[in-house]
């Protein structure tokens, strides 16, 4: 095998892993003990989704030589909240500020960031 397969591979490996343990982390799911079958499968199928996501979305920002690292990413993206407000009548829903790379997430993946303000919908 060539020493430049090996490197993405050993890469690869470590993506995975890194994805299983930082998902736990955030949904504070730390131990999983599964009880049937389903369970671990759907853990499975969900921690695979998650790394292809994470996958595509990284090879999205290489394309646009966006050079970003992962945990910087994902922190910056946990930065950006929206809060409903209600001041009389009129319903509101504020975003913060946009910080650090969390735009080229949305620039990367295609995505229009959500307006500072909006209105929404009374159902929401």
């Amino acid at each position: 095998m060539p020493v430049c397969d090996l490197t993405t591979t050993c890469k690869s490996l470590w993506r995975a892993e890194r994805t299983f343990r930082e998902q736990k982390t955030t949904l504070e799911v730390r131990p999983i003990y599964h009880r049937r079958d389903h369970t671990s499968i759907g853990h499975i199928v969900a921690s695979f989704l998650a790394l292809r996501l994470e996958v595509d979305l990284q090879r999205r920002l290489d394309e646009k030589g966006i050079s970003v690292s992962w945990p910087n990413l994902m922190r910056d993206i946990g930065r950006v909240h929206s809060v409903l407000i209600e001041p009389e009548e009129t319903r509101y829903r504020l975003r913060t500020t946009m910080q650090g790379a969390s735009i080229h997430a949305f620039h990367a993946a295609g995505v229009r960031p959500p307006a500072s303000i909006t209105t929404p919908s009374p159902e929401s």
